[in-house]
């Protein structure tokens, strides 16, 4: 057999979103088969009154919904800022509305009927991409609850050496001894549990983004 999402990913949920309700059983009884976790929605309103979002997971959605569509929900999980990828599914090769998706930022898309392989496939590169970006979030709070506890000098201490400056240079910078310097400069790395320059540099750039102050 081969390698499956579960495998990598055994908490991940694959959502299914789609008004067929011989579709979503099939679906929930192939995953089922494979050990992996899947629930079933039979609207894009159901999936958002019940579905747990807090969850690592992706989401197989099809496009084509009465009410809310495919393409609608998406909008909407964008502006809530929720960062499960979607698969889209659809019974209709419009090159248009595939486009739409993958420019709105859809994972995948696959056309009906697709195979098990290219389905297993789709949902271990989507949970793959999942816990990449979970774990980058995770590593962005704790690198600004890191930041947070540092005193005013040694925030400042901080952004000079992530700019590059020498001890000599920061004590002129912040009117204080390179003695000084040197304290604040220590309680910092340990705060941030960096140790090197490299580190505070990756640190820093994480908080703050190339083009943002």
């Amino acid at each position: 057999m081969p390698e499956t999402a579960s495998s990598k990913h055994p908490l991940a949920t694959v959502h299914i979103i789609d008004d067929d309700a011989h579709l979503r059983a099939s679906l929930l009884n192939f995953f089922d088969s494979i050990g992996q976790r899947a629930a079933a929605f039979e609207s894009a309103i159901d999936f958002l009154e019940h579905a747990d979002l807090t969850l690592p997971g992706c989401i197989l959605l099809d496009i084509r919904m009465p009410g809310m569509t495919g393409l609608e929900l998406q909008e909407k999980l964008t502006g809530l800022g929720h960062p499960l990828p979607i698969i889209f599914m659809t019974g209709n090769a419009s090159v248009a509305t595939s486009v739409s998706a993958m420019k709105a930022g859809a994972f995948d898309y696959l056309l009906k009927p697709f195979s098990s392989e290219s389905l297993i496939k789709a949902t271990k590169l989507a949970l793959d991409r999942n816990a990449e970006l979970r774990g980058k979030y995770a590593s962005l709070l704790h690198a600004r609850d890191s930041i947070a506890s540092l005193t005013p000098r040694e925030a400042e201490v901080f952004g000079f050496v992530s700019k590059g400056l020498m001890n000599k240079q920061i004590a002129y910078e912040m009117g204080i001894s390179e003695i000084m310097v040197k304290l604040h400069r220590g309680r910092m790395m340990k705060k941030l549990d960096a140790r090197s320059v490299a580190d505070l540099v990756r640190i820093f750039d994480e908080v703050h983004p190339q083009g943002s102050e």
